[in-house]
């Protein structure tokens, strides 16, 4: 069976004042890779380019990344980070473009947050300011800092869940993030919470997402198994 190509949401800088560069770390063109997988890097697109996009592609990752702007979930910017404009709505409409192709999803980070939002959820703008949680979720904050291939928390998972079959009643994750799922979408189930009762991920028919980073955890094969579903469920939709 031929490989799978999957894309993977592109990150914006601007160079020189003028210049705009996209790019995503190299850790997710690994875990890609390590899935069975080729990473196929993606720009900024519009409804139709997303559509051929989705067309041409197997899956997609939602990749890590700044805050989702708060209007795309009836909110004021009180504590939002934001992207250049185009890199929201890039997500956005790759996410319903593979939807509407019914192509498997994936999201990390900054991704289980784009798709709670697309399907019609909301977000915490802050966990600091929004909740009164004694778990530090920026692990670069923690004294001494904790680094990437180690992990910050334990999540609990629901039964009868992706998530659950691969990572059991508990298991450690990594943690990168200020803002969280606060009212998750009706369409979605709700499969992992973190030890303060912040949702860490959500699942549904072909879609998986997950608030911390595998992609850093890969001496865990319990985090490589993620992207493993991600190539397997292509792999399941390519063969039909």
């Amino acid at each position: 069976m031929r490989k799978m190509l999957i894309g993977l949401t592109e990150r914006c800088s601007v160079f020189n004042t003028d210049t705009r560069r996209f790019y995503n770390n190299e850790s997710y063109f690994q875990y890609v890779g390590l899935g069975g997988g080729i990473p196929v890097m993606l720009g900024t697109v519009t409804e139709e380019t997303a559509d051929d996009i989705a067309a041409a592609l197997d899956g997609l990752v939602i990749t890590g990344g700044e805050d989702i702007d708060p209007a795309y979930y009836g909110e004021e910017n009180t504590h939002s980070s934001l992207p250049e404009a185009d890199v929201d709505s890039s997500d956005m409409l790759l996410y319903h473009a593979f939807r509407r192709a019914h192509k498997p999803v994936l999201g990390i980070c900054r991704g289980i947050q784009v798709i709670n939002v697309a399907e019609g959820g909301t977000l915490y703008q802050d966990i600091p300011s929004d909740l009164h949680t004694t778990v530090e979720h920026n692990q670069r904050n923690m004294d001494p800092p904790r680094g990437a291939g180690e992990t910050a928390h334990s999540c609990t998972f629901c039964e009868d869940t992706v998530l659950h079959d691969i990572f059991g009643d508990t298991h450690t994750v990594n943690s990168y993030h200020h803002q969280a799922i606060k009212d998750p979408a009706p369409s979605l189930t709700v499969s992992a919470y973190s030890e303060d009762g912040i949702i860490e991920g959500v699942e549904k028919e072909q879609v998986l997402a997950v608030q911390w980073h595998p992609e850093r955890l890969v001496h865990d094969e319990k985090h490589v198994e993620l992207i493993r579903w991600l190539i397997n469920a292509c792999q399941e939709n390519s063969a039909q």
